[in-house]
């Protein structure tokens, strides 16, 4: 099957929508990945299993409306999915700001692809919308500080910390600290 075209990438990593014939290998790699990964998710309130087919078919249903954006980060050698960004809660108007959330595949870790595929996300994010973008001005991502890895990415792509939120979010049915990153279209610029 035609996959669609990349929204954006780079020389080793590309990001797009997600379609049906991704189904398979989407829910196999989060299966995969599972160890790997539910130390750091929530479990939604809906008792959705998010390793399941039917959280991909919730990727289907919410990867490119007015308040998400879901992108696969694709390996470009391999054409293997090897992680998703999502873009959630993009708020318009005098805001202009929205939510990062990403994960990385288990084998896929280590390797750059991740900061590859962030870096590309931030751009998107930053560019005007009469050029292809979302002409946002800030994201934003919260993150666990016991999540080494996930701190350490947004660093490499430039976000800085802005402040700690205590019992921030439920994670794995506790309520999790969190700290608080962030970047601005002015940083994004200023760091190119």
């Amino acid at each position: 099957m035609i996959q669609p075209d990349p929204i954006i990438q780079s020389q080793r990593t590309a990001l797009r929508f997600p379609t049906e014939s991704d189904r398979d290998a989407f829910v196999a790699l989060r299966q995969s990945s599972r160890a790997h990964l539910e130390p750091w998710e929530p479990i939604p309130p809906s008792g959705l299993d998010l390793y399941s087919t039917a959280a991909f078919e919730r990727e289907l249903e919410t990867h490119n409306t007015d308040r998400e954006q879901r992108w696969l980060v694709i390996e470009r050698a391999s054409g293997t999915i090897a992680g998703r960004i999502a873009l959630t809660n993009i708020e318009r108007g005098p805001f202009q700001n929205a939510r990062f959330g990403y994960w990385c595949g288990a084998g896929f870790e280590g390797q750059g692809l991740m900061t590859e595929a962030l870096t590309l996300a931030v751009q998107h994010c930053f560019t005007p919308t009469n050029q292809g973008g979302l002409g946002l001005h800030r994201v934003c991502a919260n993150i666990m500080p016991t999540n080494i890895r996930s701190r350490a990415l947004l660093q490499r792509v430039g976000f800085v910390k802005e402040g700690f939120s205590e019992k921030y979010l439920q994670i794995q049915g506790n309520w999790e600290d969190h700290e608080r990153w962030a970047m601005t279209i002015e940083r994004h610029h200023s760091e190119r």
